[in-house]
């Protein structure tokens, strides 16, 4: 099974950390990433992110789309980044992300992918854009769509599944013009666990990290010119009418350099991560 684990943290406490105190914590938790990609649970497309603070948020108002600044949700702890893992079921993926380093700094939730509508959305892109982006500077941004699961659930099956084609359509259309880079769509938050730091130990509690209405129910990956040319392109997505509020996030290039250039320096861990799967997932 594929699995979507979502890393949270307090951006001050973050700030506050003594340089030496960081470059540990980013040696420990690239370690570990090394020893998931060697044993097969890794998969490629995790992303560390640049702070909250960076954030557009798109949400449908009065028949348009209204962009503002900063994270859809206003809570103390913002997501820092994602890794996505294959493991044999949930339990398989606790055991891996409580042993990771990052989760003493901040929660983790764990949420299993919606297998079937995550095949649809990469099937077509698994040998990369099919066409190159429009520019050679380019960034690379996540998409984080949330959505109010009760009114989801109350939607016949018709609307669902015209929903979810059209959503398809228009990745096709980011596939197609080299803006894809890649997604998750998520099973519900009632299959979420989260791991927090407590007293020395990992503690797993059932249910989403954040308390809200609405959760997130995918990630996308797009690579674009700068941040407005997300906002056009993610304006322009069949979801955000629905009711999708699309939180938009740049990556942090400095963090995902570093972890690509520990790949490159250990050519059988590059072989591992791009395309060795387990074999009893």
């Amino acid at each position: 099974m594929r699995f979507v684990c979502l890393g949270y943290a307090a951006e001050k406490t973050w700030d506050e950390l003594r340089e030496n105190e960081l470059g540990n914590m980013l040696e420990e938790c690239l370690a570990y990433d090394d020893v998931l990609r060697k044993n097969g649970h890794w998969v490629p497309g995790g992303q560390a992110l640049q702070s909250a603070q960076a954030a557009k948020t798109l949400r449908f108002k009065g028949g348009k789309v209204v962009v503002t600044d900063g994270p859809y949700a206003e809570t103390k702890e913002q997501i820092g980044g994602f890794l996505v893992l294959e493991a044999r079921d949930i339990d398989d993926a606790v055991e891996l992300m409580s042993k990771h380093p990052g989760v003493r700094f901040g929660p983790f939730e764990i949420r299993p992918a919606a297998e079937g509508m995550s095949a649809e959305m990469n099937a077509a892109g698994r040998d990369g854009p099919a066409t190159a982006p429009s520019t050679k500077e380019c960034m690379r941004f996540l998409c984080l769509g949330y959505m109010d699961e009760k009114r989801w659930g109350a939607m016949p099956k018709a609307e669902q599944e015209a929903f979810m084609r059209s959503c398809l359509a228009y990745d096709e259309v980011l596939r197609k013009n080299g803006h894809w880079v890649g997604g998750e769509a998520l099973q519900g938050a009632g299959t979420a666990k989260t791991l927090r730091w407590q007293g020395g130990k990992v503690v797993v509690t059932d249910g989403p990290y954040a308390e809200t209405k609405e959760q997130l129910g995918g990630v996308v990956a797009l690579q674009a010119r700068d941040l407005n040319q997300v906002i056009e392109l993610m304006s322009r997505h069949p979801g955000v009418p629905l009711g999708i509020h699309l939180e938009i996030r740049p990556a942090d290039q400095e963090f995902n350099a570093l972890k690509e250039a520990r790949r490159q320096r250990e050519p059988a861990l590059q072989r591992v991560g791009s395309g060795t799967r387990r074999t009893d997932c």
